[in-house]
């Protein structure tokens, strides 16, 4: 199947799942006039409650009255044990240290807790954390995607990190937002402007909107396919920014009005008509055009010619050195066929004729078969004819010396950017077909989202304005969506679920919130905070919804068997990075290095994607910093449910299937954590069974074993060594396999 095909049979299969939509029948219109999501949050008064010692906080007091409303009661506090174990993965990804938990639950002082969520909060392991959730929504990757090609994307890393300090330095969510739309606008940069140190930041940012899967670098056919590839990129940008920041799916408005939503078909190309000026159609730069150096015009330009010559000079030498050796070569070639009959002899001359793209297999067998005559090397041609020796050398070590004077080319950014040329017009397509375009756009805003305080105006300058409009648009306080999808988010990946379960859906056909007052009160909460993600984290840890234990009620369970209104901590499981991640803490290999290029990954005879432990040190890397390939992803991750990115991932939706538990117990990466683990409690632990059991379990679970644990785990040693009993390195493989049975467990895998 061709691209093309494989693109229309997406789109008809689009189209079919919308028709068979249960709400298609409706006139979602007429609904959407006062629908929630299309209103500014205003900041609601705080229910009264009946219980009043059980709040902690304002968020406790509307958690409580729904509980109170359908006549549940919220759990008791869960243990000590349990909640720095909850917070570090919350805030952190990686499991607390055995001090950490036993300063922890010694500590009797009133604010110990909130103390940690400080020390938390303040780690540059935050910033990695949350970062990644971000990431998931812009739809980061290190490669283009685009089918099997998934060309790399070497520079996207420093977004990568441009978000994690984001995070960590707690930016103000608006300036983190406008940064990433109009970056560049916002530093006053244009095509021939300086790209200095104090603008880098802002530069960096706009790698946001080129995030979206781009195979215009390996597109090929005709001219159509090519516009199509690159309206493709269009689509996908509008997608994610749709998802990421308007809670809406404007990709169905693409070929008409949006069935189900106040979106027309005008307002979708009103989007794309913002991005035209960046992503020009018709003067298309492919993704690896999209870099500039770091450093003055001037600086710029004294690089580039200064490469430009050492290519020349290094490009006449290797040319001189050739045109040197050349004639011998043939000379020694001619002689070397000369031992073969002549038939053969003009059969292969024929062969290396023609040029290496239009040899047959036959005719690749052929010089295989005289590889030893037809292949020689200028060493060979040298001792030959020894009369061009001395040239050949001096040739030689002028070659080598130029190859060591390369000029180092300045520091490279990816990013994205505006030509100072008149911005080109945008037109609608008729039914999204790219050969038809009809009438002329303007750049727009959704008028749903859109009130009489926060209208969409553009200013330009030296660049269109428009994304800069976009940005300012996006996080005004009145526009309706920004903030509550935020705070959605963060209490998404707090409680597994968000107040509104389609986290890029806030739109009629959208869930309906299960706290409509608490997701307006957090929204209102976050702007008044000057759009601090970190003031949202501390409401939500500090109160007593989050602290609660979750263990289940038969009762509670019955009445509200989704946990929807909280009456216990929901538990879950931990996300594939953070599986990965503290199987590396707890056999003491991880490297927490932050920042810079992708680990590499390989692809094995198996065909799984992993890093190769053997050459690549960086496996002992956070997963934040692995390669992120759109169509490769590493195989761990992937089967524990890791971002999809095609485009983007606003959730991911944890599963439990065979193949987890079967990586657990097979995968080599897991056998080789277990032994390292198993090393980690002989150095730690000393020969004693039941020390080495107790550092097991303090390690992995964060807490000592139960006494039923604690029998079930030395009736499994002593199994084991009936198992392995007179065979080679029989301890190491007891307790190897014995730290395997912890990282499978549940316990492991699991928050409580």
């Amino acid at each position: 199947m061709s691209k093309s095909s494989r693109r229309v049979f997406c789109l008809v299969g689009l189209v079919v799942l919308a028709m068979a939509h249960p709400l298609h029948a409706g006139d979602p219109k007429s609904d959407a006039t006062n629908h929630w999501a299309f209103k500014p949050p205003v900041h609601p008064p705080e229910p009264k409650v009946k219980s009043k010692n059980w709040p902690r906080n304002s968020l406790d007091r509307f958690v409580l009255a729904r509980l109170e409303t359908e006549k549940l009661t919220p759990s008791p506090e869960a243990n000590r044990a349990t909640l720095i174990r909850r917070l570090s993965f919350d805030l952190l990804g990686l499991p607390p240290a055995p001090k950490e938990v036993e300063e922890f639950i010694a500590d009797q002082n009133p604010d110990a807790y909130e103390k940690l969520v400080e020390r938390f909060l303040a780690s540059q392991h935050y910033g990695e954390r949350w970062g990644r959730h971000w990431l998931d929504v812009a739809g980061y990757a290190d490669s283009n995607g685009y089918f099997d090609a998934d060309s790399d994307r070497p520079l996207a890393y420093k977004y990568r990190d441009y978000v994690v300090r984001a995070f960590d330095h707690d930016k103000p969510f608006d300036q983190f937002i406008r940064e990433q739309i109009a970056g560049d606008e916002l530093a006053g940069f244009f095509s021939e402007a300086d790209v200095t140190p104090e603008i880098t930041e802002l530069l960096t940012a706009t790698h946001f909107l080129r995030n979206a899967p781009d195979g215009t670098g390996e597109s090929d056919g005709n001219e159509q396919e090519l516009r199509a590839d690159r309206y493709a990129v269009l689509e996908g940008t509008v997608q994610i920014i749709g998802s990421a920041l308007l809670g809406l799916t404007v990709q169905c408005a693409r070929c008409h009005d949006h069935k189900f939503e106040p979106v027309t078909q005008q307002e979708y190309y009103g989007l794309q008509a913002i991005l035209r000026p960046a992503y020009d159609l018709d003067h298309w730069r492919k993704p690896n055009e999209r870099t500039i150096g770091i450093g003055t015009r001037a600086a710029r330009e004294q690089s580039r010619r200064a490469i430009e010559q050492f290519d020349r000079e290094l490009r006449a030498l290797k040319e001189s050195q050739e045109g040197l050796i050349k004639p011998f070569r043939a000379l020694a070639l001619k002689e070397n066929l000369e031992k073969l009959p002549e038939a053969t002899r003009a059969e292969i001359q024929k062969a290396l004729d023609t040029k290496e793209k239009e040899r047959t297999e036959k005719i690749k067998a052929l010089l295989k078969t005289h590889e030893a005559l037809v292949q020689i090397k200028d060493e060979e041609v040298v001792k030959r004819f020894p009369e061009i020796a001395a040239s050949y050398d001096s040739l030689k070590n002028a070659l080598k010396k130029r190859e060591a004077e390369k000029p180092a080319a300045l520091p490279q950014l990816a990013m994205l950017w505006e030509p100072t040329n008149q911005p080109p017009s945008h037109h609608l397509l008729t039914r999204g077909n790219y050969t038809k375009p009809a009438r002329a756009v303007e750049a727009t805003a959704l008028a749903a989202l859109t009130t009489a305080k926060n209208a969409f105006q553009v200013a330009a300058n030296k660049t269109s304005g428009r994304r800069t409009a976009l940005a300012t648009w996006l996080t005004s306080p009145e526009n309706p969506t920004l903030a509550r999808l935020i705070v959605n988010r963060i209490w998404q990946h707090h409680f597994g679920v968000g107040l509104v379960a389609t986290s890029d859906n806030f739109g009629v056909t959208g869930a309906k919130p299960s706290h409509p007052e608490l997701l307006d009160w957090l929204a209102t909460e976050f702007v008044n905070s000057g759009w601090s993600v970190k003031s949202i984290h501390r409401l939500i840890v500090n109160s007593a919804t989050y602290r609660q234990a979750s263990a289940s009620r038969e009762a509670d369970f019955k009445a509200d068997p989704d946990d929807r209104l909280l009456w216990r901590f929901p538990i879950q499981r931990l996300d594939a990075e953070a599986i990965r991640d503290a199987m590396l803490c707890l056999s003491g290999e991880i490297d927490l290095t932050v920042g810079g290029p992708y680990v590499a990954t390989d692809k094995t005879e198996e065909g799984q994607y992993v890093v190769n432990e053997k050459s690549n040190p960086g496996y002992q890397r956070r997963s934040l910093y692995l390669q992120q390939k759109r169509t490769k992803p590493l195989t761990l991750l992937n089967v524990f449910d890791g971002a999809s990115t095609n485009p983007n991932c606003t959730r991911r939706n944890p599963s439990t299937v065979t193949p987890q538990s079967l990586a657990m117990l097979n995968s080599e990466f897991a056998r080789a954590r277990s032994r390292e683990f198993a090393k980690r409690l002989a150095k730690e632990s000393g020969m004693e069974t039941r020390n080495r059991i107790e550092t097991a379990f303090a390690l992995a679970y964060g807490r000592p074993p139960q006494p039923a644990e604690r029998n079930a785990a030395e009736e499994f040693l002593k199994a084991q060594e009936t198992e392995y009993n007179s065979k080679p390195n029989s301890e190491e493989n007891i307790w190897s396999d014995f730290c395997q049975m912890l990282l499978a467990s549940n316990a492991f895998l699991y928050l409580d």
